[in-house]
């Protein structure tokens, strides 16, 4: 094998593990669809109902990584309670 195929596995582990969240930075609703594993149309109630903040930026909508780091720490009574309603 060729030193330059072979890829260490901590660096594949990396490469394909899951995005990692900046609670200090803001996310696109694809990002934060991508972070909170859930569907564009789900991102979009959640906003409409007050339960997921936004900030707004000329046209753009962005998500707080602190929100999204909020929202998937919820317990998973309080998700099915929120969803739910």
């Amino acid at each position: 094998m060729s030193q330059r195929n072979s890829v260490p596995p901590t660096e594949l582990r990396t490469k394909l593990g899951p995005p990692s969240l900046d609670p200090l930075q803001r996310y696109s609703i694809p990002e934060a669809n991508a972070l909170l594993r859930q569907s564009n149309a789900r991102t979009y109630q959640q906003i409409k109902a007050g339960e997921l903040r936004t900030i707004r930026d000329g046209g753009r909508t962005y998500i707080p990584g602190s929100e999204i780091a909020r929202r998937s720490m919820l317990p998973a009574e309080s998700r099915a309670d929120v969803s739910a309603a």
